[in-house]
């Protein structure tokens, strides 16, 4: 199904067979990724940075309350479903730009060693699949669709758990 087949969710969609348990499960990716900014802030601080990672973390959060509001109140706050489409790349521009202003003064050889070493590498690898496979559901997927959220879920969740470990093992 190309994405010009894929129903689009609007303004005017209530997406049917979203229950609490999903809006649960879609607050676990957005906790494991809170959890490995503040891991990264102990790694690598800056400020731009850790507004980015808010900016993300924030962008999580508020598609999970989405979630909550449509399965309690039969509702679409269309505002809070657009939303990620603005912070999140925006949060994650602002931590690119921040490691960029930064590079001189990351040792690259360093972070690429201790990201390659086994076992935090079976854990990133794991993560960037995880990553890779959320792009393609993005442009395969219909968001409106409960089962496809699940899928979509399941798989951030465990790639940002993947990402969490990967990281408590650089410590």
């Amino acid at each position: 199904m190309s994405r010009q087949d894929k129903p689009k969710m609007t303004k005017d969609t209530v997406p049917e067979g979203f229950t609490m348990k999903m809006a649960l499960v879609d607050a676990l990716p957005v906790l494991f990724f809170g959890a490995s900014m503040v891991v990264l802030s102990i790694l690598f601080s800056d400020v731009l940075f850790l507004i980015g990672a808010l900016l993300c973390l924030l962008a999580g959060a508020a598609k999970v309350l989405w979630k909550v509001i449509v399965v309690r109140r039969k509702k679409n706050i269309w505002w809070l479903f657009l939303q990620m489409r603005i912070l999140m790349p925006i949060g994650f521009a602002l931590m690119l730009l921040s490691v960029l202003i930064h590079a001189k003064s990351i040792d690259f050889a360093r972070v690429w060693h201790a990201v390659t070493a086994f076992p935090p590498v079976i854990c990133f690898a794991a993560g960037l699949i995880g990553m890779v496979l959320m792009g393609i559901f993005f442009v395969k997927l219909d968001s409106s669709d409960a089962r496809s959220n699940w899928i979509e879920q399941v798989t951030n969740g465990l790639a940002q758990m993947a990402i969490f470990v990967g990281l408590l093992m650089l410590l």
